[in-house]
């Protein structure tokens, strides 16, 4: 972290203040997006207070990062368990997560400076494409749920898999109208809202925590120690088309076997298919696309390793021999 906050331009001034009070998480997302976008080889224009990042080569756009957050005056776990990582209730945590979520995009989108602009309205915005990056650190257990909740909630489709005689597996699209949380509702389909027209896409992560920076800095070469174990363990892409449940996986950080990591790696982008102005594909190299389709269905592009959720574990002594005896 501190090798990539060196290159990283503190344009508030009060980037370290935050990180070391309230606002940890948000800044920590903010640092990730910036090792990606570093990642991606984007070329930055830092010479604005906000968006947040104008990327300018090789293709120009605006983004704008958010997290959800606890409610005011509650205060998130902040040495979560690997067993408080799990939701108690998956259902009612998918919920939460798509108001958490939705209510932080809204936000942004409802935001306006000083002079009553909204970001796509500054001059130095005005024509390009918009992008929000949001990530869930709402609770303890926010970074369970992928990406699916929210491309429902954007898209206002949900995907239904049957299969064939054959066993092959076929999916179709059944409209969603609304989500309910307990009391709370909230139209589906924030894409087709009027509002939100003027935003290009939406990029999402539910991995770009100190967990990744602490895999990456090991696989570096940073902290490197015979007597530590650092295991990752969680679910990623199936790539056979019948498939309908993710691949679990399990490995040893460092290990000269295991899957190379990047920033890029937890990267979802879902393109608005109603944008005023549209991100050009490709836009952010190496990451998982969402598309809507013409028979609304969404349609999901990614190549390599592409984990779902994941949790990493620090062992040490008998426990981490074990677990090195195990893996390999």
């Amino acid at each position: 972290m501190d090798a990539i906050f060196a290159e990283y331009r503190d344009k508030d001034k009060n980037f370290i203040k935050d990180f070391q009070q309230t606002g940890f998480s948000a800044r920590v997302w903010e640092l990730s997006l910036f090792a990606f976008l570093r990642d991606c080889d984007l070329d930055l224009d830092e010479s604005y207070r906000y968006p947040d990042y104008v990327v300018t080569r090789p293709h120009e756009f605006a983004l704008e990062a958010v997290t959800s957050q606890p409610t005011q005056g509650v205060v998130a776990d902040p040495k979560p368990s690997a067993l408080s990582l799990v939701p108690e209730d998956v259902e009612a945590g998918q919920k939460e997560l798509v108001f958490r979520v939705g209510d932080a995009i809204q936000k942004k989108i409802n935001k306006r400076t000083a002079t009553g602009q909204a970001y796509w309205e500054l001059d130095h915005v005005a024509g390009k494409p918009f992008v929000i990056a949001v990530e869930a650190f709402h609770s303890a257990s926010s970074l369970f749920h992928a990406v699916t909740f929210v491309s429902q909630y954007l898209y206002g489709q949900q995907a239904v898999g049957t299969r064939g005689t054959d066993g092959r597996l076929a999916v179709s699209a059944k409209p969603i109208t609304e989500h309910v949380w307990g009391k709370k509702s909230k139209p589906s389909g924030l894409f087709n809202s009027p509002d939100a027209e003027n935003v290009s896409a939406i990029l999402f992560s539910n991995g770009a925590t100190v967990a990744q920076f602490n895999r990456i800095g090991i696989q570096e070469g940073f902290g490197l120690d015979d007597e530590i174990v650092v295991l990752r363990q969680g679910t990623c892409m199936d790539y056979d088309p019948d498939a309908s449940e993710p691949v679990t996986f399990a490995y040893i950080v460092g290990d000269p076997n295991s899957p190379y990591e990047d920033f890029k790696q937890v990267m979802n982008v879902m393109y608005n298919p109603n944008a005023k102005i549209p991100l050009p594909e490709g836009a952010f190299p190496g990451v998982a696309e969402h598309h809507f389709e013409a028979d609304g269905r969404v349609s999901v592009t990614c190549q390599g390793f592409h984990p779902f959720a994941s949790v990493t574990q620090i062992f040490t002594g008998r426990k981490a021999a074990k677990i090195r005896a195990q893996l390999t």
